[in-house]
Order: structure tokens, then C-alpha cells, then sequence
């Protein structure tokens, strides 16, 4: 008997260690993120659309950083390259969560993204998690949890619908998403 694979959900995990010296600057992430709500920068102005609460996150210096990191670590584990098509912020305050959602435009195939990239800027600890829905086979809305901490990220593929945990803190939680393709 042989086995062929035909389809996989793929997801990868951990901690951004840059070397002692070189750490990315999590509050300017932070503050770009939260100037963005201050500012009413959001991906859509319509309240009744999930993107409504993604705020916009401007090229900086920590941003790219983070995305080298990530594209250098993937290409060298994995041998894939990722390019990074867009980036937004979340911020959930006590007892928010995140909508559940899809980064797949299913309308527009050719250019939606390949894989969503979560990390967390400033998140408070124990007070939260991403959880990724997945069907396996006829075991269907099925569910994953993973803890996100600072500095750690997810990659899955955009297919997955997936969201942010209720802030059980007291403390507002701030994260990155990122849309990624590869090559």
C-alpha cells in the first residue's frame, strides 16, 4: 500500500530571537498601530465589514525587520521564499475578540494571498490565543489553539479561517497580521 498526500494544512510557529542588540522595536510597532485607531485608518470604512477593525501599519524600520526575519528563517527551514503582500493591526481591549475570518478573497483567486502571518507586539501574558479552524476529513469544524505571546508568531495558509481569543487581561493586546505569499 503507498500513501500520496494530495493536501496539507500547514502551520509554523515560535519565537523571533534577533540577536542582542538587534531586537525589533515591539513599541514602535505598538504605536504605529495604535496611531492608525487614533487616526481612523482602517482598511475599510464600512462598520458592518470585519476589516473595519484592522487598522493600517505603515513602513517602518522594526516592520521590516520582522518580515526579514521571518522571510530568512522560512527560506532557510523550508526552502520557500515569502513576499509580503500587506499589513494591518488588531487591538482587542478587555474581553474583545477577534471576528473569525478568512484572509482568502475567494472572489479574486489570483490575488489573494497564500499564508497569514499573526505576531504579537504587545500581548499581555496568558491572556489570549489564536485558534485555527480546520476540517479533517468528516470531522468537520474542528479547532486549534495556540498561545501568542510578545514576540512569537503563527504562519497558516490564508484557506483557514481562524481568530484572536477573548483578552481575558486587563491590559489592551496589540498584534501584526501580515499576508504572505511564496515562490
Amino acid at each position: 500500500m503507498e500513501k500520496k498526500i494530495l493536501s496539507e494544512i500547514d502551520l509554523y510557529y515560535g519565537e523571533i530571537n534577533m540577536p542582542k542588540g538587534f531586537e525589533i522595536d515591539r513599541s514602535k510597532l505598538k504605536a504605529d498601530i495604535l496611531l492608525s485607531q487614533i487616526e481612523n485608518k482602517t482598511l475599510s470604512y464600512n462598520d458592518k465589514e470585519y476589516t473595519f477593525f484592522d487598522y493600517e501599519v505603515p513602513f517602518s524600520k522594526p516592520l521590516d525587520m520582522l518580515h526579514t526575519y521571518v522571510r530568512e528563517k522560512f527560506l532557510l527551514k523550508h526552502n520557500r521564499t515569502l513576499l509580503v503582500k500587506s499589513n494591518f493591526g488588531n487591538i482587542l481591549q478587555r474581553n474583545e475578540q477577534s471576528f473569525s475570518r478568512k484572509c482568502l478573497d475567494k472572489t479574486n483567486l489570483n490575488h489573494s494571498s497564500d499564508y497569514v502571518l499573526i505576531y504579537g507586539v504587545d500581548v499581555y501574558p496568558d491572556s489570549g490565543n489564536i485558534c485555527i479552524e480546520y476540517d479533517n476529513n468528516r470531522r468537520m469544524n474542528k479547532k486549534w489553539f495556540i498561545s501568542i505571546e510578545n514576540n512569537s508568531f503563527i504562519i497558516f495558509p490564508t484557506t483557514q479561517r481562524f481568530f484572536i481569543t477573548k483578552n481575558n487581561s486587563y491590559s489592551t493586546n496589540v498584534f501584526l497580521l501580515s499576508t504572505l505569499d511564496y515562490i
